[in-house]
C-alpha cells in the first residue's frame, strides 16, 4: 500500500460504489451531442464564422459546468464513505529514521466503564498494542500508565516489538484515579532523557507522544491549571502529540458513596445501624434501584430506590452482631456499565464490650463519669469502664482498651505522655477533664510544647474569674453537640460553671462547646488516627473554688442531666479513628500493630486476587508492625498470623464514578486538533484514531451547488 493510500481511512468504504454516478453528467454530455446535416444556405455561412470565432470559450465553458457538476456527486459520494486522516500512520510513513514514541494509557477506574463487549481500557490495549504491531519502521516505545501515582512500566526506549506487546498485554487496571501532573512529570523526564543519550540501534530523529483516556473531568481537570498549562509548555517542544479519546457523551452510573456504621466501636449484642450512601451521576431519575446489605458473605436484606437525577440516596437498615470477632458488612448494587463501584465493604471488629479507663487524680474522681457512661450494672453491659490510680498509665496494657478518660490529674511525667501519645496516636479516644489540682504549666509543657508528644487540642492559659457561667451550644454545629438540637430542656444549655481554665485552641482543633463567656468549654482534634477531647472544667464535684466563701464546686455539670448523653456523645466522636486502619481506600497503606506476644516474623496476607504475600514483621518507633504499600485493588484484604485473622476493606474513590467529561474545546493547543477520535469500539482501531473530513466535504458540496447555476447563467448569458 502507498504511504498515500495508507494515509487515507474511510469510515464507510462501500459508499465510495455510488462513485460511478459521477458518469451521470458525462454520458448526459455525450448523449446530448446531435449530428447535423450540413445545408449549404448562406444566412449559415455568417454564424458558422462567428461560431468558430467563439467556439474555444464556449468548449471551456462547457467543460467547466462539466467538471462542477461532477465534481458534487463525487464529492458528495467521498463525504458518504467518511474518509479520515491517519496521524499515527503518517508517523510511521514519513519519518526519515527513527522515532521514539510514548504510549500513555489511562489507568483511572473510570476507564472501566463498558458500552459494548469490551471496556475502555480494553480498547485503549487493543490500540495501543495495534499501533505497535502496525510499526514497519521498528520505532522504540516507552510504556506509562497514568494512576495515583503514575506507573513507568517502559521507561528507557524498547526497540524489541515483542517485549514492548507483552508489557501491553500485562497492563491491569488501577481501581483508583489519575494524577494528570505527575504523569506529565514522569513523561518530561523521559522525554528529556531520550533526548540526552544514543541508542545502541542509532539515535531517534523524532519524539511522539500519544494518549489513550476517557477525557474523565476527574482526571483532566487539571489540564487547565497554571502549573499543568506551564508542563505542557515545557513538553511542547519536546515531541509530537496525538490524543485518542475513548469517552462518550451522557454516559451514567450508579456508585455506592459510602458505607457505615453508626457506631464507632461495634459491641456484640447491641444494636446499629448499618447506612449507605448512593451517589447518582446520571442526567435522569433511576427508578426501583435494588440495594442488597450482606453481612459475612450472606445477604442480610435488600432495599428499592428511587434515585434522582445527580442525587444522593441514604440507605439505613438495622442489625445486631450477636458474636465479637472479625466481621465483614457489604452493600452491593445491579452491575451497570461502570461495576466497579457498585460495592463497597466495611470490616468491622466486634468486641464483647467497649473498654474506657477511667484515671482520676483523687480516688473519686471519676466516679459521675464512670456511672455517666456505664449507669447499668449488668451481664450484658455494652461499655466495661475500668477506674484505676495513675499509676495504670505506665502499664502496657493500654492498648487493650478503647478509650482514656484522665479527670483532675495534677500533672505528668514525661514517660506518662509517652504512653499518652501512642495511645492515642494508634487510634484510641482520650478525654481529659480539667480540676483545681491541675498544674496549667505541665500540661503545657509535656502535652503541648512537645510537638512529639503533642495530645491536647488547646493550650491552658489562666483561670477564668469566678462568676457563674452557662454553655452555648454554637449552632449545635460540631456532631459532639448536634443530638441535643431541638432538645432545650436536655439541660446542657441551663448547666451552671462558676469556674474553668482558659483555652487558646491550636491550629486545626475545633470548638464543640463554648462558655457564655466565649471561652471555649470542649475543644477536639485528631492526633493520629485518634482524637483528644479537652474539657475545660472538671468532671466530679470535688473540684472546689478557691477564695470563695463557702465550699463551691468548679460545676455543676456532672450532677446535671445533660452529662450522660454529653459524655457518650464525646466517647462516640473520640473513637471514630479506632478502626480507620482497617477500612481504608485505594493507593493508602495496609497495616497493623502485631503484639509482642506473637513470635511469628511474617504475615500472610491473602487479597481479592492472585497469590497470597508474605510480608515481615518490622519494628518501628518501639512496635512490631507490617505494612502493605498501596493496594492497588478494591476488596477484602485477609492478614492471617498464626490462628488469628484480621480483616480488611479497601474501597474506591466515589467521586472517580463521575463519567463527566472535559469539554475537548478547552484542551491546551498540544491535544485540541486531535481531541476527537470519533472511535469507539476496537473494529474500527485501523484507523489509530484518524481525523474525519466529512463536514468538509459536504460544506464543499453546498458551494458547488451554488455556483454551478450561477455559472450556467453567466455563461448562458454570454451566448445570447
Amino acid at each position: 500500500m502507498s504511504p498515500m493510500l495508507a494515509f487515507w481511512q474511510f469510515g464507510s468504504a462501500g459508499m465510495l460504489g455510488w462513485g460511478m454516478a459521477a458518469a451521470l453528467p458525462i454520458l448526459i454530455h455525450l448523449w446530448s451531442r446531435r449530428k447535423y446535416r450540413q445545408e449549404r444556405w448562406a444566412a449559415m455561412a455568417f454564424l458558422l464564422a462567428a461560431l468558430r470565432k467563439n467556439a474555444r470559450r464556449v468548449q471551456l465553458e462547457q467543460w467547466l459546468l462539466l467538471a462542477v457538476r461532477t465534481s458534487i456527486l463525487l464529492l458528495f459520494v467521498v463525504a458518504l464513505a467518511d474518509p479520515r486522516s491517519t496521524l499515527l500512520s503518517s508517523w510511521a510513513d514519513q519519518r526519515d529514521g527513527q522515532a521514539h514514541v510514548i504510549l500513555v494509557i489511562d489507568g483511572s477506574y473510570s476507564m472501566d466503564f463498558r458500552s459494548g463487549d469490551s471496556s475502555r481500557f480494553q480498547i485503549a490495549k487493543k490500540l495501543a498494542r495495534q499501533l505497535v504491531a502496525d510499526d514497519a519502521q521498528g520505532g522504540a516505545y516507552s510504556l506509562v500508565m497514568m494512576g495515583r501515582p503514575p506507573q513507568v512500566i517502559i521507561s528507557d526506549p524498547a526497540f524489541d516489538r515483542d517485549d514492548v506487546l507483552q508489557e501491553i498485554d500485562d497492563l491491569e487496571l488501577r481501581h483508583s484515579g489519575a494524577d494528570l501532573p505527575a504523569t506529565l512529570a514522569e513523561m518530561e523526564a523521559i522525554l528529556r532523557r531520550s533526548k540526552a543519550q544514543s541508542f545502541g540501534r542509532g539515535r531517534p530523529s523524532s519524539w511522539h507522544v500519544c494518549f489513550f483516556s476517557d477525557l474523565q473531568e476527574t482526571t483532566w481537570g487539571d489540564v487547565t491549571a497554571p502549573d499543568c498549562r506551564a508542563q505542557l509548555a515545557r513538553l511542547e517542544p519536546l515531541a509530537t502529540w496525538q490524543f485518542i479519546d475513548l469517552g462518550e457523551e451522557g454516559a451514567s452510573n450508579l456508585a455506592v458513596a459510602r458505607l457505615e456504621i453508626d457506631q464507632p466501636v461495634v459491641a456484640a449484642g447491641r444494636d446499629v445501624q448499618i447506612q449507605a450512601d448512593i451517589q447518582s451521576y446520571a442526567g435522569e431519575d433511576r427508578l426501583r434501584q435494588t440495594v442488597e446489605f450482606l453481612v459475612d458473605g450472606a445477604r442480610i436484606t435488600e432495599r428499592r430506590i428511587d434515585c434522582p437525577a445527580s442525587g444522593r440516596v441514604t440507605v439505613s437498615v438495622p442489625h445486631r452482631f450477636d458474636t465479637p470477632g472479625e466481621h465483614m458488612v457489604e452493600v452491593h448494587l445491579a452491575d451497570d456499565a461502570l461495576p466497579l463501584d457498585n460495592r463497597r465493604w466495611l470490616s468491622v471488629p466486634v468486641r464483647t464490650s467497649v473498654r474506657v479507663l477511667c484515671i482520676g487524680g483523687r480516688p473519686m474522681e471519676t466516679q459521675y463519669l464512670a456511672l455517666a457512661l456505664a449507669p447499668q450494672k449488668m451481664n450484658a453491659q455494652h461499655i466495661e469502664v475500668v477506674k484505676a490510680p495513675e499509676s495504670r498509665l505506665l502499664d502496657d496494657e493500654l492498648i487493650a482498651f478503647d478509650a482514656l478518660a484522665l479527670a483532675n490529674i495534677g500533672r505528668l511525667s514525661r514517660v506518662e505522655a509517652v504512653a499518652i501519645h501512642r495511645f492515642v496516636h494508634r487510634g484510641g479516644g482520650l478525654l481529659v477533664f480539667l480540676g483545681d489540682q491541675v498544674q496549667t504549666e505541665n500540661y503545657n509543657q509535656v502535652l503541648v510544647d512537645d510537638t512529639t508528644l503533642r495530645c491536647l487540642p488547646a493550650r491552658l492559659t489562666e483561670l477564668a474569674s469566678i462568676g457563674t457561667y452557662a454553655f452555648d451550644a454554637l449552632e449545635y454545629r460540631h456532631p459532639i453537640v448536634a443530638p441535643f438540637r431541638g432538645f432545650p430542656k436536655s439541660g446542657l444549655l441551663t448547666t451552671p460553671t462558676w469556674e474553668y481554665v482558659r483555652l487558646t485552641p491550636l491550629e486545626g482543633a475545633k470548638t464543640a462547646l463554648s462558655f457564655s463567656s466565649g471561652d471555649p468549654a470542649i475543644v477536639e482534634t485528631q492526633i493520629g488516627r485518634g482524637r483528644c477531647i479537652l474539657v475545660a472544667t472538671a468532671a466530679s464535684p470535688d473540684s472546689i473554688v478557691r477564695g470563695h466563701g463557702s465550699p463551691t464546686a468548679w460545676t455543676a455539670l456532672p450532677t446535671w442531666p445533660s452529662f450522660p448523653p454529653l459524655v457518650h456523645e464525646m466517647l462516640r466522636w473520640s473513637l471514630t479513628g479506632r478502626n480507620a486502619d482497617r477500612n481504608v481506600s485505594v493507593g493508602d497503606d495496609l497495616t497493623a500493630i502485631v503484639p509482642e506476644s506473637e513470635s511469628d516474623a511474617t504475615i500472610l496476607l491473602k487479597g481479592p486476587s492472585g497469590p497470597d504475600e508474605r510480608l515481615p514483621i518490622r519494628d518501628e518507633a518501639g512496635e512490631r508492625r507490617w505494612v502493605f504499600n498501596r493496594p492497588a485493588l478494591s476488596g477484602v484484604y485477609e492478614a492471617r498470623l498464626g490462628p488469628m485473622a484480621q480483616h480488611f476493606a479497601v474501597n474506591l474513590d466515589p467521586s472517580e464514578g463521575n463519567l463527566a467529561r472535559l469539554d475537548p474545546e478547552t484542551l491546551p493547543s498540544q491535544f485540541r486538533h486531535e481531541a476527537d477520535s470519533g472511535m469507539r469500539e476496537p473494529a474500527t482501531a485501523a484507523s489509530h484514531d484518524a481525523s474525519s473530513y466529512f463536514r468538509w466535504l459536504l460544506g464543499a458540496v453546498f458551494v458547488l451547488l451554488m455556483a454551478e447555476p450561477c455559472l450556467a447563467w453567466l455563461f448562458g448569458r454570454g451566448h445570447t
